[in-house]
């Protein structure tokens, strides 16, 4: 009996850091919010964990003009662009959709900004903040809304947890104190 309680509890402390594991945005050039003065020629995307190949992603100014890319490539963690030509001084947004290796897809956004002219240079009202599926951060007619939008399937993932944690808990207690009678 003792040991089948042990096996739940190992099996549950297993398996919980799975469960909280997303994929997401680990980092990117240019970076969220980023000035940039200097012409570049690809836009990198790195995630933390391993994405489908059917990931993509696009470019737009924003008054909504899709930027061409010349290339775009998905491999293990990382989402290549090759622009076709230089960008235009102004504020761009990256839109990228993904399915990760827990299998949800994730689709979320961030802009950053050019003005390789020496005249001046943009600043962002708000730093952009990376928002989750389905909660869009732009509109063509209404400019850019940055908000800060946390998912509901985290918070209920990890009370979820908790309650599991909590329930194997109050078994292991019952059943030990049921063996001892």
């Amino acid at each position: 009996m003792k040991k089948i309680c042990v096996l739940l509890l190992l099996l549950l402390f297993t398996f919980t850091p799975l469960v909280l594991a997303h994929s997401g945005l680990e980092s990117s050039v240019p970076q969220d919010g980023e000035v940039l003065t200097e012409n570049i020629s690809t836009l990198s995307l790195t995630f933390n964990t391993i994405i489908e190949d059917t990931g993509t992603f696009k470019i737009t100014k924003e008054n909504g003009q899709e930027v061409v890319l010349a290339e775009s490539i998905v491999k293990e963690k990382d989402m290549i662009g090759t622009f076709s030509s230089p960008l235009e001084d102004g504020t761009y947004i990256v839109s990228w959709k993904i399915i990760g290796e827990d299998g949800h897809p994730i689709e979320n956004s961030y802009s950053f900004s050019v003005a390789t002219s020496s005249d001046t240079v943009p600043e962002l009202s708000e730093p952009p903040i990376v928002t989750d599926k389905n909660n869009s951060t732009s509109s063509p007619d209404q400019g850019i809304i940055y908000e800060n939008q946390t998912s509901n399937s985290n918070a209920f993932m990890v009370v979820s947890v908790v309650l599991l944690m909590v329930i194997a808990l109050g078994t292991t207690v019952w059943l030990l104190k049921r063996g001892k009678n």
